[in-house]
């Protein structure tokens, strides 16, 4: 389900970036909502090595602090973790890992094709 077709949120408009409108909701037994994100973006291993930099994270780096820094948007942590696949994006970046960081026009170019299916 979207995030729209939940009933008992108190909904506004959100921006293409957020999570709601991008990815699908999940609910378990409990009544607990969830995002599956490996299951619903998914980027080649191979990608060109012209649409991203590499980027050695720093002690105290996040996923929401590296976003911003490279995309003026906390809100595209996702993007990272993603492309990096990294399965947990809770647990924070190691210090010292090299990740790969898409290009900013790669980035439009990928919340333009989620946004149209």
């Amino acid at each position: 389900m979207r995030q729209n077709d939940i009933t008992n949120f108190e909904t506004k408009k959100l921006a293409s970036q957020n999570l709601e409108n991008i990815f699908n909701i999940y609910q378990n037994e409990d009544e607990t909502y969830y995002y599956n994100l490996l299951k619903t973006v998914n980027f080649p291993e191979d990608i060109n090595t012209f649409l991203y930099n590499e980027y050695e994270t720093n002690p105290g780096d996040t996923w929401p602090l590296i976003a911003y820094q490279f995309y003026k948007d906390v809100r595209l942590w996702w993007v990272i973790c993603s492309v990096n696949n990294i399965q947990n994006p809770v647990a924070q970046p190691t210090p010292g890992t090299l990740i790969k960081i898409l290009d900013s026009s790669v980035v439009r170019d990928v919340l333009t094709k989620i946004k149209g299916n």
